[in-house]
């Protein structure tokens, strides 16, 4: 594969696959990083991508392994987005003080399970049922009776204050 046939081929799809990498991380520059690194393993195997019967999946299956690599690196280092309370505003709750509201939905956030908890991001960051869905693998119902469930509980942790 040439140098042009790549940028034809490739480069239209940034958009597409930018927006698919924000949905699994939750953060723009994460996002830019991991399609970086699909666009540098892309060029690194540009020899068999002639053979391509589906790029843009391809390159979604790429981005998504990316996505769960950079995902295990940022755990690792004991910073995860999903709890990275800095994005979420809500009013003081009755009888905590405004600075210890981060602390409060912090501590209510790491009480969730993982998968709850990455859901919840999802949906405050406006992703749709559907998309979350396709991330996640779960069914549309699933994901609904979750975010259901975790507003209930959340709405029981805040008012036991």
């Amino acid at each position: 594969m040439t140098h042009e046939e790549f940028k034809k081929q490739f480069l239209p799809l940034q958009q597409q696959l930018y927006r698919d990498a924000y949905r699994m991380l939750c953060d723009s520059f994460e996002a830019e990083d991991a399609l970086q690194n699909l666009y540098l393993k892309l060029w690194e195997q540009k020899e068999s991508l002639d053979t391509l019967a589906n790029p843009l999946s391809y390159c979604r299956t790429l981005l998504r392994n990316i996505c769960i690599d950079r995902w295990r690196a940022i755990r690792a280092k004991g910073s995860d987005p999903l709890t990275d309370i800095e994005q979420i505003q809500l009013p003081s709750p009755p009888g905590i003080e405004a600075k210890e509201t981060k602390e409060f939905i912090a501590h209510f956030l790491s009480s969730l399970p993982q998968q709850h908890r990455r859901i919840m991001q999802m949906t405050m960051d406006g992703t749709s049922i559907e998309e979350i869905g396709k991330i996640t693998g779960l069914t549309q119902g699933n994901i609904r009776v979750i975010v259901s469930r975790v507003r209930k509980k959340f709405r029981e942790y805040y008012n036991n204050i």
